[in-house]
């Protein structure tokens, strides 16, 4: 027992026991450490580890502790090799920034050659929160041209939105968006007002926003595009009012980068009048309307579009239910004109 307490890595393993134990009382109140802890920790077991061996070749009587010595030599710079050549190929970073009026831990890591960048609550110099709140994959500050995405999340982990916008700060500052706290109240207000976006290469990508709301539960929407990889975007709608008044919970998407759909399910989705049936074929400049025909049912008082159009087998095709008897049968449509007309 009294050679047990002369051992330094006694004191070692009883540090890193203790430790983790802080670290899973942290981790049920949603905390972890921060700052010089790690660093700190890793220091003093080194140091207890290097000490044990100090205390092992002064103590050494038999060539069996010669052995045991040197093999466990061996053992501690295989790890600190591994450790070092583990830290190349992964770098993680921490740092206490403000993030929206809010202080708050940027974490930098880099695996192989991906950068990501996540960010956390700042609690003090030595406790950060663990629920992350937006991650940036591939750090833009590294590389304008390797950035892929922004995603955020609510205070109780939850995606609120990705984004490929690389200005996202900016924008939101642009509607003064200021309000100094980070939660649902301003972040995601904002990124709910995207309907859409999407990616089609390494530069170009479109999305549809909400600027502005009307009576009636109708939105204003604007058709932007970046040929920069989210670095700017421009409202590219060539109409007279440059922009578009859509029902709100309109579903839109893009099926290529030049063919879009708008499908507005109208007041509340239950009156054929308010119904809104668009579709682009030069990337979201113009929109017209799109023709259906149906044969061989009859005149058909009404039918159900099940979904917008997606490609199948290079062609743009579209789902619908029409009424027959007392059931409904489902139909595929098919369109050789961009979305222009479907029929079957």
């Amino acid at each position: 027992m009294k050679s047990l307490l002369k051992s330094p890595l006694f004191y070692g393993t009883i540090y890193l026991i203790l430790y983790f134990i802080g670290y899973i009382i942290l981790s049920c109140y949603n905390y972890t450490y921060f700052g010089v802890i790690k660093p700190i920790s890793i220091i003093i077991v080194l140091i207890t580890i290097i000490l044990e061996i100090v205390s092992i070749y002064k103590t050494r009587e038999e060539k069996k502790n010669n052995f045991f010595t040197s093999y466990l030599f061996i053992e501690i710079v295989t790890v600190i090799i591994f450790l070092l050549v583990l830290g190349y190929f992964l770098d993680c970073k921490e740092t206490k920034i403000t993030l929206y009026n809010k202080k708050m831990v940027e974490v930098r890591s880099r695996l192989l050659v991906t950068d990501t960048v996540s960010y956390y609550d700042y609690v003090n110099p030595f406790i950060r929160g663990n629920i992350i709140k937006k991650k940036m994959y591939y750090d833009k500050k590294v590389s304008k041209e390797s950035y892929l995405s922004t995603v955020f999340f609510d205070d109780a982990g939850n995606l609120i939105k990705q984004t490929y916008s690389q200005n996202i700060e900016e924008e939101i500052e642009k509607i003064d968006v200021k309000s100094g706290s980070y939660n649902t109240t301003t972040i995601e207000s904002f990124l709910n007002r995207y309907l859409y976006e999407n990616r089609f290469n390494k530069t170009d990508i479109i999305r549809v926003r909400v600027t502005d709301s009307v009576l009636a539960g109708k939105d204003i929407i604007i058709i932007e595009k970046s040929t920069d990889n989210g670095v700017s975007f421009n409202n590219i709608l060539e109409n007279d009012d440059k922009y578009l008044v859509v029902n709100r919970d309109t579903n839109v998407t893009f099926v290529t980068e030049d063919i879009g759909f708008i499908f507005d399910l109208g007041l509340l989705g239950r009156d054929d009048r308010y119904k809104k049936f668009l579709v682009t074929t030069d990337g979201g400049k113009t929109f017209s309307n799109v023709s259906i025909t149906i044969s061989g049912y009859g005149n058909l008082d009404y039918y159900y579009i099940n979904n917008t159009p997606y490609l199948k087998d290079d062609k743009v095709v579209l789902d619908v239910s029409v009424p027959v008897e007392n059931n409904l049968k489902d139909i595929e449509l098919v369109s050789n004109d961009k979305g222009l007309t479907f029929s079957n």
